[in-house]
């Protein structure tokens, strides 16, 4: 039980520690955040989860916030968005990698519970979003009361749809 309790406040600190060094750092972070991305792989009990789920939820991440760059609720200059063929920078993908690494850990608490992970992601995630443009990382396309409304659409169904997205991963590995 204590070793739990270690791993899911490990996992807690770990995930602030990325969101904080994009938010701060943006582009400058890259290489950090994937360092930490990799470390936490290093040491993870649920290694190969958390890889297939961190590398699902990179590229449902970076569709998801292209699709709300290109309808205009995140603003990016061109130098932050590194890689031409995106409207988003890289580390922004590399967060939702991240966020996906806490799923088996320290956000077990909205495992098997999907009405309080889309009330969870409907709160939280525009909070996120929201700090994130009060430090600069994003310039935000409409008022913040519409962002946050909008941003919490998409993630009342995006953080149900990783819980979702891990016991497959786990039933699958459970089959074999």
């Amino acid at each position: 039980m204590k070793n739990d309790v270690v791993v899911k406040v490990a996992n807690f600190v770990w995930f602030q520690t990325i969101w904080w060094l994009v938010i701060l750092f943006q582009n400058q972070a890259v290489l950090a955040v994937v360092g930490l991305l990799i470390l936490w792989l290093w040491f993870s009990t649920e290694r190969q989860n958390d890889l297939k789920l961190m590398a699902s939820m990179f590229v449902i991440g970076t569709l998801i916030d292209t699709a709300l760059t290109v309808s205009g609720v995140f603003i990016f200059t061109e130098a932050q968005a590194n890689i031409s063929l995106l409207p988003i920078p890289i580390w922004l993908s590399l967060l939702w990698a991240g966020f996906a690494g806490t799923v088996y850990h320290s956000l077990t608490v909205f495992k098997g519970r999907p009405l309080l992970a889309a009330l969870g992601g409907a709160i939280f995630a525009p909070l996120s979003y929201i700090a994130g443009a009060n430090f600069d990382a994003v310039e935000l396309g409409f008022s913040v009361p519409i962002t946050f409304v909008i941003i919490g659409i998409v993630w009342s169904i995006a953080f149900p749809f990783c819980f979702y997205l891990s016991t497959v991963f786990v039933s699958s590995d459970t089959q074999k």
